[in-house]
């Protein structure tokens, strides 16, 4: 007799407790979701002028690319400082961000970093994880990002870009070219 009156009672209790968590906001039930999609650097959204930022200065104009950094030095990426940021803008529409920094405990920083916010690294073919040159890569629905560590020089590269403005860059070089 306990038995039946008990087996509803955990029905009806796993009822209000399905209806209760699909009414909790998405971040609580899934906390260890990734974050799939970046919409630029920084607060600065893939596209839009960065000579209307001011915490930008220009250091290197042209008439499609334009190099911006930022004047506060030195500059920092992943809470580590880093030799130097610089943004990428082609027909005035921000498309790219260049990092360079040195040495091993830096770049284990950075790729901790970038694995905790976009997920398990993605190798590309012919990728290397191991040994004095290493590579890897996040494509996300916007945004693409590589990371190259050369263990010869102790030396690093994390380039971050817009999926739809970079390839302006391939196609300014090759006008250069013809």
């Amino acid at each position: 007799m306990t038995l039946t009156r008990t087996v509803p009672g955990l029905w009806y209790l796993s009822l209000h407790l399905v209806f209760l968590v699909s009414w909790l906001p998405s971040p609580l039930v899934a906390a260890n979701t990734t974050t799939d999609h970046i919409p630029g650097f920084q607060g600065i959204p893939w596209g839009s002028p960065l000579s209307a930022r001011p915490q930008l200065v220009l250091v290197d104009p042209d008439d499609r690319v334009e190099i911006y950094e930022y004047r506060k030095r030195p500059p920092r990426f992943a809470q580590e400082p880093v030799e130097s940021i610089k943004l990428y803008a082609i027909d005035d529409q921000f498309a790219r961000v260049m990092i360079r920094y040195r040495n091993e405990a830096t770049h284990n920083h950075i790729k901790q970093a970038l694995v905790s916010q976009f997920g398990e690294i993605r190798h590309h073919p012919g990728a290397m994880v191991r040994g004095l040159n290493q590579e890897y890569s996040w494509r996300l629905e916007e945004t693409e990002i590589n990371l190259s560590y050369r263990g010869l020089g102790e030396r690093g590269l994390l380039v971050i870009q817009s999926r739809i403005l970079a390839p302006r860059f391939l196609e300014l070089l090759s006008d250069h070219t013809h």
